[in-house]
């Protein structure tokens, strides 16, 4: 799903940039410029949404964009909004996911049986995992 909140981007006067999502706690990201701000707003992002998701936690409403209205201060030139959109579940894909280490048992003669024929357990049952989370996220029945 595509999670999207309106991003203050702040200027300062020598081009590096913070970026307050006011609606998530005034989480901040910084960047040497636009885009690396932007892309370690998407993180930071894709980071929060991600842990209320774990935590099966609410999710935050976010703000219409018209409504809001950055000031800038002292310490910043220019100030803007923009709205940063991620789909966390896929960014947690190829960003957050890491392999853990799972004990399970297996028979032996099929552990056996997996040896002689050169079949990987760890890949086998990542496979079925896989599957079976895609055919309940289609909402298949089994």
């Amino acid at each position: 799903m595509i999670y999207s909140y309106p991003g203050c981007f702040f200027q300062r006067p020598d081009g590096r940039y913070c970026v307050v999502f006011t609606d998530l706690n005034n989480l901040a990201a910084f960047g040497e410029d636009f885009d690396n701000a932007l892309a370690n707003a998407i993180d930071l992002l894709a980071k929060y949404i991600y842990n209320l998701l774990i935590k099966k936690e609410p999710i935050p409403e976010p703000s219409d964009i018209r409504g809001l209205k950055p000031s800038v201060s002292d310490e910043y030139n220019r100030a803007f909004l923009r709205t940063v959109n991620v789909d966390v579940e896929e960014y947690a894909k190829y960003h957050f996911e890491r392999n853990v280490n799972k004990s399970i048992p297996v028979l032996k003669w099929l552990d056996d049986f997996a040896q002689k024929e050169g079949i990987d357990l760890s890949k086998l049952l990542n496979d079925v995992l896989l599957a079976e989370y895609n055919r309940r996220k289609s909402g298949q029945r089994a």
